[in-house]
């Protein structure tokens, strides 16, 4: 008898931890809050304003939104990877009075809408997991969730993903920081009397100057085989010529040219984004027109994969 009771106590138990182990495995997978979003990347803002539709009925909103850097990458290559994560912050906009009337600044947070990629845990939504926080961080409903995932099947061609960095549209090519750590390539130096010159309009180079060319690792890989790879860049210095009693010498930085290779981000040039930075301003200022005259200048070198550069082992 007292065998039978041990027996079956155990049973019992048993029988629990299967059921609770059952439980565990159906319980949905859960988006966690985000902490520290906001040393994330900022992607970009909107603002619903006084002549929305829906000022009148929930007031101005400030939306900002930020990616993490596995997000970031997803941007410039059009399918985001697992661990990714884009936070949609939502303010109240207030607006202005007195001098300020007609500004909006920001007011509280009224939620925070979170997407979070990982195909394991959330296979039946995209792969993505949805969730927005109040501001007393209540989540959603289960209801609510599959509202998010059936919104953003709209955009399955772009990975459920609506929202689209400013620089992914265009805005220009980024600045090769570091760029004189780089393999240093080669130097080509061009006098003021360089007969070019005089051609009207002018061909590049279209200044006297000290050229330097740098590559980053995957432009050495490029180089030596032909084939760049994605995240290729290669950096022109042009320093001014300074001549003197026995040769000539660097003086002051002009200008910094780049390429990078991104064939998602540069479709319309090859794959290929280019950029010219006047010395010590990071902001590219070439513009969609420019960028298209450099590559039809490089369509010269296609079969030395757009570039002119080259690297001599020695």
């Amino acid at each position: 008898m007292k065998n039978n009771r041990k027996r079956f106590l155990r049973t019992a138990i048993c029988s629990l931890i299967l059921v609770l182990a059952g439980a565990g495995a159906e319980k949905a997978a859960e988006v966690g809050f985000p902490d520290g979003y906001r040393g994330w990347q900022h992607v970009k803002s909107n603002v619903i304003g006084p002549e929305h539709k829906s000022f009148t009925t929930e007031g101005g909103r400030i939306f900002h939104f930020y990616a993490n850097p596995q997000a970031v990458e997803g941007y410039r290559a059009g399918k985001f990877p697992n661990g990714s994560i884009i936070v949609r912050e939502v303010l109240r906009a207030t607006p202005g009075e007195g001098d300020a009337k007609g500004v909006l600044s920001e007011g509280e947070r009224k939620a925070l809408d979170v997407m979070v990629k990982d195909d394991r845990l959330f296979p039946e939504t995209g792969g993505w997991g949805f969730e927005t926080f109040d501001s007393k961080n209540a989540r959603l409903s289960a209801e609510g969730r599959a509202q998010c995932y059936a919104c953003h099947s709209k955009q399955k061609d772009r990975d459920l993903v609506f929202s689209t960095p400013r620089d992914a549209a265009g805005a220009g090519t980024p600045y090769p920081e570091g760029y004189r750590q780089w393999t240093f390539l080669h130097s080509s130096m061009v006098p003021s009397t360089f007969d070019a010159f005089k051609n009207k309009p002018c061909e590049k180079p279209c200044m006297a100057g000290i050229f330097h060319f740098y590559g980053n690792d995957k432009a050495m890989q490029g180089l030596r085989t032909g084939l760049y790879p994605d995240g290729a860049v290669i950096a022109e210095e042009m320093l001014e010529w300074h001549q003197t009693s026995n040769g000539a010498k660097e003086g002051p930085r002009r200008i910094i040219g780049v390429m990078v290779k991104d064939s998602q981000r540069y479709k319309s040039t090859d794959g290929w984004g280019y950029g010219n930075f006047d010395d010590g301003n990071k902001v590219d200022k070439l513009d969609a027109k420019a960028r298209q005259a450099c590559h039809q200048c490089h369509i010269a070198r296609k079969d030395q994969g757009y570039v002119f550069t080259e690297y001599r082992e020695r």
